[in-house]
């Protein structure tokens, strides 16, 4: 290749409008996008399987039901007995030759201090935050749709929130990137921000990424064809084409505007306890991130 390829991860807290970003991205010239492989690993690869919850193991059997004859779109699916930390950091370190950029998005909380050695090499490396107040009820709504019974937010490790709410285990990656120098300055977008100014935002995302900025990456076509050439695996497809975890961000044609986060008394103690105790760190993380401009 003439130029240099463009290499960026995108760390994510849940329920953040982290896929719609991806489609955006997807809309690059000679883009290979790779979708939650460590998610991957986590919930569906041999490695972590005596690990699970009671909780995940009942809504991977219950969404395995009856999504396990979907098909799905996308060329070479990963299989999920081949998911384990290895492959994935071996899939991330492939060459991809033809390609110019190599976006990857995941989720930060599946990185502890034991699987930090699995990071890829070569990466510029970015985050994507949401206000606690936000994430939280969106992400029990999403739950209470594959179980027969109400689920809690159980904060624990291999539970449906982790020990430090998704947020604490994102600053833990953020202090080990710049600790360690692989990336002194990592790039951090809150979505309330992104969804205000999308424009500004992806401007000095690009910038930061090494990546030519183009206003086709403010609009796109709905639709789940968009995930044909994606890296990914073929279970979690399955599973978003039956359970439509992702449907508003498929169904969108642009990011869309920013919608208030529910009142507290709406909400129940377990949601009230999850926001309470991950705002210490997502102001952390706020007060760090790209501001627009």
């Amino acid at each position: 290749m003439a130029e240099k390829q463009a290499r960026v991860f995108l760390w994510c807290i849940p329920r953040s409008v982290s896929t719609a970003f991806e489609i955006c991205m997807g809309k690059l010239d000679d883009v290979q996008v790779i979708n939650e492989p460590y998610v991957a690993a986590l919930l569906v690869g041999p490695d972590f399987q005596q690990d699970l919850s009671d909780d995940l193991r009942e809504m991977r059997e219950s969404m395995n039901k009856i999504a396990s004859v979907v098909e799905v779109n996308c060329d070479n699916p990963w299989k999920s007995d081949d998911l384990t930390l290895q492959f994935v950091k071996d899939r991330l370190e492939d060459e991809y030759p033809s390609k110019r950029v190599i976006f990857v998005k995941d989720m930060a909380s599946t990185i502890t201090a034991d699987t930090l050695h699995m990071l890829p090499k070569g990466y510029k490396h970015a985050f994507l935050i949401r206000s606690p107040e936000k994430v939280f009820p969106s992400q029990k709504k999403l739950f209470n749709k594959f179980t027969t019974d109400e689920v809690m937010l159980k904060v624990g490790k291999h539970e449906v929130v982790p020990e430090h709410y998704a947020f604490g285990e994102t600053l833990h990656v953020y202090e080990h990137l710049t600790k360690t120098g692989i990336e002194p300055k990592p790039f951090i977008m809150d979505a309330d921000d992104l969804l205000e100014n999308p424009e500004s935002i992806l401007r000095q995302f690009c910038a930061f990424a090494g990546i030519e900025y183009t206003d086709k990456l403010l609009s796109w076509d709905g639709g789940h064809d968009v995930t044909m050439d994606w890296k990914m695996s073929k279970e979690m497809l399955q599973w978003n084409r039956v359970g439509n975890f992702h449907k508003h961000a498929f169904e969108s044609k642009s990011f869309g505007t920013s919608t208030p986060a529910p009142s507290r008394s709406e909400l129940s103690k377990d949601v009230i306890h999850c926001i309470d105790a991950s705002l210490p760190y997502y102001n952390k993380l706020y007060k760090l991130r790209a501001k627009i401009k």
